[in-house]
């Protein structure tokens, strides 16, 4: 849910390096001679993401009827993903493009490997292609998979086509029990849109409520101690100034982080200022 910056590596510099040290004369006259090919699917790859449309890429199990998905997919994991390998160079260069090595489909765990955003077992012709390698966890790498949008609005958000840091779409509730609770949700306008969709889908797929909830209560438990004092000087009034302050700050910063919605959802809620805030 966090945008980057789109790869400036072209897809031919970077095949042309993993494949640089084939031995095999014939393997590699047939790689070379499916180039083009790539680069022009890469081409089109960058237009349809452009306009939300992935979606309508077909799936073919080779590269143009030459090169097989167990041979694309050995060209990734042993010469782009491999240490000492040629490829090696690109793979880290996009490993290493997330905000603060922070996975933009979380935006929460540490970023461990790529992800395909097109599998590979589906689109071999991606394999390589930097447009659909994003940085990701090992989290969010397992629970995608071989994910499969049918239609625009199941597409996950693209880190480097989706930019939605200008507007807050992730919004929370506090649950008022003790301790209190946070669930989180996506903004759903009247009709909904087709972002919002994709945000849900997104929202869903990766399982960030219960990754948010459970940051959210660790979250609670590590300010209530400064909220009692707080609330002890001052009252409800300086707690709510408190979380107000707290929101402010991290909106700045990312209107879509689980603690802006937190923090938004703690100051405009009177019982948790006026002592719901209690963990015991």
């Amino acid at each position: 849910m966090v945008h980057i910056d789109k790869p400036t590596d072209n897809v031919k510099d970077v095949f042309e390096a993993c494949i640089s040290n084939y031995e095999d004369v014939n393997f590699k006259k047939r790689l070379n001679s499916v180039t083009a090919f790539i680069e022009t699917s890469a081409t089109n790859y960058d237009s349809q993401a452009g306009v939300n449309n992935l979606n309508a890429i077909s799936m073919v199990n080779n590269v143009n009827n030459i090169i097989t998905v167990d041979e694309m997919k050995k060209v990734y994991d042993h010469k782009l993903v491999r240490k000492g390998q040629p490829g090696r160079m690109y793979y880290e260069k996009l490993r290493l493009s997330a905000k603060n090595n922070i996975c933009p489909l979380c935006n929460q765990r540490t970023v461990t490997t790529l992800d395909h955003v097109l599998p590979k077992t589906f689109y071999p012709i991606f394999a390589v292609t930097p447009f659909n390698l994003i940085p990701a966890c090992a989290d969010c790498n397992k629970i995608k998979d071989r994910y499969q949008p049918n239609i625009a609005e199941e597409e996950i958000i693209h880190p480097y086509y989706d930019d939605i840091s200008n507007q807050q779409y992730l919004y929370a509730v506090l649950v008022q029990t003790t301790p209190p609770s946070i669930n989180f949700y996506i903004k759903q306008s009247n009709p909904i849109n087709i972002i919002e969709k994709r945000l849900n889908k997104h929202f869903s797929l990766f399982a960030l409520n219960e990754l948010y909830t459970s940051n959210a209560a660790g979250e609670l438990a590590n300010i209530s101690f400064r909220l009692s004092k707080l609330y002890s000087t001052g009252g409800r009034e300086c707690v709510r100034e408190y979380l107000r302050e707290e929101f402010e700050s991290r909106y700045e910063n990312n209107r879509n982080s689980w603690q802006t919605a937190m923090y938004k959802a703690l100051y405009k809620n009177a019982w948790f200022c006026n002592g719901g805030f209690r963990i015991d």
